[in-house]
């Protein structure tokens, strides 16, 4: 690898990593402020907020990779026709074909990252996110609350604070609603209130309480104090504490191990395509194991898209270059999901449905590599941009003063 092809690997690494930071933070943020909604509807914390956003990073990280890569390549060779570098680099004898060159080895190495993350990484990340979800969802309450969000408690209670500190255990101005008598809880009225009409629902009110959890026995400690009782027969009980203890289930309904075509390794995907631990061949699983193969083996046509978009008309805009491969990446995207799940379906074999696909995208890609040697030669992509200034200077005619 000579002096310049590492000069032209080294301008690349900043602008895909930027653009791979930019693309994560767009696909993440939407995503957490989701997550965040729902958490706080279970009471959650922000760290199992936290740990379902970073599961997620090799799920988003497969997608955005192709077009951060992409967007980096015809960064890069805008630049560098802007500097005249490409200028210097044709009059020195280096072709188009050879500048890309560099760009061609980084898709291998991003290829072969390519099939890290979606063949090993994304199974346990993706299990990992479903296993903290459902520990979320359907583990029993750990005593914080949130100010706002009514808290189930169990067995039909509620419980809500308008005003909760940092560490979510001191309540102000709290709602307890108990579809039984307050005797029955286990409650402790002071100041001459005590028990309730039994089998009704008591709403409370209290200006203060405290949340006490206890995991190692399993139960939550709930004291109210300077409040009021309200049961389903009308009956208004003033007392100045309130005490009750609500058990929960650290381990009541353990996760799934890992399984399904999403969740499994190439090794795992492949023994089941083929039945070869048990189970009948099943098309489902060798679709998904082809898909992944073939996305991650269409890198190097990302750079053989990219290059020729990057040099293909001088002094123009770029972003009419970037919109063109995005929506080719887009596109091809979109294809590989119908492909797949037609093989899924067994419709098609996942050669006719996907390779054949991968192989098109390859296929098209590299013709225009091969015929654009160089920056303003005469190629399809010169001919597509010419053909589209055209319309757009006969539109603009068509829309001036007559």
């Amino acid at each position: 690898m000579t002096l310049i092809d590492r000069h032209l690997l080294a301008r690349l690494a900043p602008v895909m990593a930027a653009a791979l930071a930019v693309a994560l933070a767009a696909l993440l943020i939407e995503r957490l402020l989701r997550l965040l909604d729902l958490m706080t509807g279970y009471g959650a914390g922000l760290g199992p907020v936290m740990a379902l956003v970073l599961n997620l990073v090799p799920h988003y990280l497969g997608l955005a990779l192709p077009a951060a890569f992409c967007v980096g390549v015809l960064g890069v060779l805008g630049r560098m026709a802007r500097d005249a570098e490409l200028d210097a680099l044709e009059a020195a004898g280096w072709s188009l074909r050879r500048i890309g060159a560099p760009f061609l080895v980084a898709s291998v190495a991003l290829a072969l990252l390519s099939l890290l993350i979606s063949g090993v990484i994304q199974p346990y990340s993706r299990h990992a996110y479903r296993a903290t979800l459902h520990a979320v969802v359907n583990a029993g309450w750990s005593g914080r609350v949130e100010p706002g969000v009514f808290i189930d408690l169990g067995r039909g209670a509620v419980l809500s604070a308008l005003d909760v500190d940092a560490t979510g255990r001191i309540l102000t101005r709290v709602l307890l609603i108990e579809p039984r008598a307050g005797g029955e809880t286990g409650g402790e009225m002071g100041g001459g209130a005590g028990g309730g009409a039994g089998g009704g629902e008591t709403v409370v009110t209290a200006a203060r309480g405290l949340v006490e959890p206890d995991p190692a026995a399993g139960r939550v400690r709930i004291v109210l104090l300077d409040g009021r009782a309200l049961t389903r027969g009308g009956g208004l009980l003033r007392f100045e504490r309130l005490q009750m203890a609500q058990d929960f289930a650290l381990d009541a309904n353990p996760f799934r191990p890992r399984d399904g075509p999403r969740e499994m390794t190439f090794p795992e995907l492949w023994a089941r395509a083929r039945g070869r631990d048990g189970f009948p061949p099943d098309p489902v699983h060798a679709a998904e194991l082809h898909s992944r193969l073939v996305r991650a083996l269409s890198m190097p046509g990302v750079a053989l898209l990219a290059v020729p978009l990057g040099v293909a008309r001088k002094r123009t805009p770029g972003w009419p270059r970037l919109l063109i491969a995005l929506a080719a990446l887009a596109g091809y995207h979109n294809a590989l999901n119908v492909a797949a799940g037609l093989s899924a379906a067994g419709a098609l074999g996942p050669v006719a449905a996907l390779w054949a696909l991968g192989a098109a995208f390859l296929g098209l890609s590299g013709a225009l590599y091969l015929s654009t040697p160089g920056q303003g030669a005469r190629s399809p992509l010169q001919r597509l941009f010419r053909a589209a200034e055209a319309l757009t200077l006969a539109v603009g005619r068509r829309k001036g003063p007559a």
